[in-house]
């Protein structure tokens, strides 16, 4: 076969890319040689008529894609491999080139110092005008505008210096040296709060430091105007002083006031910070109002889609945004979203995903016969709708007093439960619990008051039990 090196970069190109590369290779400034033209094409047929797949493909054997690149030549392997080799090189070079083409201030600065002579003092004099002018339109106060105008301001000052004998002032200088600081600085304080964040949860943590008094001199400098930069130091002093929720509130205020200063990406990664200080922080330990907080972030992901690639909506937040919808009560709205985004999920679960989740809503408004309609349009597919969907369907039965299905059901769910080597022993162990204490409850005479007290008492210290906040509604109803 050749290279799989190639066709896995290949295999990774949308299908915009793969047409934009072939005219890339057709391009005699790009590409003077014809048979990196062919040997693209036939790796190219090929993904169409295979769905982009290269794995047992005779037609990628090295021996057959020599004889309709080269003819009747004989076989050389180590020709063959450097053709491949190559044609990697120019997908590298056309990738840098289209990421080089999303952003026109780029060209301008790669631009500048090429035009930076006195000879060509016009031509520069309209370039850093274009460049001003771009920067002047763009919302962006990011990192990237920072470093851009550093350059730009860079190549002022220098063309004052050739051309002038005294230079008339140094703004150019300062302003370029502002904008580096503000570039240097944002950077620093990101990389802090990578630091910080993985601190918690792994062994081993990337070596970075903030310099003495970094974050109290910050506070008095210009730089904490700009809105990268505060964001950032909001969030690196949420992180270090989580008991003052100022910051929290800050952070999430000086983004809602500035969106237009960042990507979507920078986006979303700021508000990953603000997820997981709501839920790890805060929820985890008994601050339930910040599902609140937590629905509010997740409302402000939706409408600005930032958390959103390529279209499609993370289906981690997807199952997040149900959770938290429905421990807040928010039925109605709940419901709508799962109506609205689960097409924006992978195409292959969402039939699943909705009729799933639909259950789950129709569950918490105490409409049980629709969840039994919509639990029978699920199928079991993966182990966590297969367990899920049985033990709602479990706590659905009770809910309607259907005491044989009930009984039935624990008895299967038992079996599938003991049966099954791929559910971990804590989970098992959790659901075999919640299926015992289900039994209990459901044979209780409402007017044993001991036992119910004695059942409730056994729940409360089963520390591996799953629904156990449901079992223990079911028993005080029973009080």
């Amino acid at each position: 076969m050749i290279s799989p090196k190639l066709l896995v970069l290949l295999q990774n190109f949308s299908k915009s890319e793969l047409k934009g590369f072939y005219k890339f290779l057709q391009s005699s400034f790009h590409n003077e040689n014809q048979d990196l033209v062919n040997l693209y094409k036939i790796i190219k047929t090929q993904f169409q008529k295979s769905n982009g797949s290269y794995k047992e493909n005779t037609h990628f054997d090295k021996k057959i894609v020599w004889k309709k690149v080269k003819g009747n030549t004989p076989y050389l392997d180590e020709q063959m491999r450097r053709m491949s080799s190559d044609l990697t090189k120019k997908a590298y070079h056309f990738l840098a080139y289209m990421e080089f083409k999303k952003n026109p201030m780029d060209e301008l600065i790669y631009l500048l110092p090429t035009i930076n002579t006195p000879s060509l003092n016009k031509h520069f004099a309209g370039a850093t005008r274009q460049a001003d002018l771009i920067q002047e339109k763009s919302s962006l106060k990011n990192a990237n505008h920072h470093f851009s105008k550093f350059k730009i301001e860079y190549q002022k000052y220098r063309n004052q210096e050739i051309n002038t004998k005294k230079l008339p002032d140094f703004g150019s200088l300062e302003k370029a040296d502002y904008h580096l600081d503000a570039f240097y600085i944002f950077n620093k304080l990101k990389n802090y709060c990578d630091f910080l964040a993985y601190k918690n949860i792994t062994a081993i943590n990337p070596n970075i430091h903030l310099f003495p008094d970094f974050l109290e001199n910050l506070k008095s400098s210009p730089y904490i105007n700009e809105p990268c930069i505060k964001s950032y130091f909001y969030i690196v002093s949420m992180m270090l002083q989580p008991d003052d929720e100022a910051f929290f509130q800050n952070a999430k205020e000086i983004l809602e006031k500035n969106y237009d200063s960042f990507t979507t990406q920078e986006l979303n990664t700021i508000y990953i910070y603000l997820k997981n200080y709501c839920i790890d922080t805060k929820i985890n330990n008994g601050k339930s109002e910040y599902f609140e907080e937590l629905f509010d972030i997740f409302k402000t992901l939706l409408e600005k889609e930032i958390n959103f690639v390529d279209g499609m909506l993370d289906p981690r937040d997807y199952k997040n945004i149900v959770t938290v919808g429905l421990h807040i009560k928010e039925f109605d709205w709940t419901e709508k979203f799962i109506q609205n985004y689960t097409t924006r999920l992978p195409r292959e679960s969402q039939d699943n995903d909705l009729s799933y989740n639909l259950a789950k809503v129709y569950f918490h408004k105490e409409d049980y016969q629709k969840v039994i309609e919509q639990l029978r349009e699920v199928e079991y597919k993966n182990l966590s709708y297969t367990m899920g969907g049985r033990l709602m369907l479990l706590k659905t039965y009770y809910e309607l007093n259907e005491l044989d299905a009930l009984e039935s059901l624990l008895d299967s769910y038992g079996i599938y439960l003991r049966r099954n080597k791929l559910i971990s022993r804590e989970v098992k162990q959790q659901l075999m619990n919640g299926i015992r204490f289900t039994r209990k409850l459901a044979s209780l005479p409402r007017y044993d008051k001991t036992g119910i007290q004695k059942l409730k008492t056994q729940i409360n210290n089963c520390k591996a039990l799953a629904a156990k906040k449901w079992l223990l509604e079911k028993v005080e109803e029973m009080e």
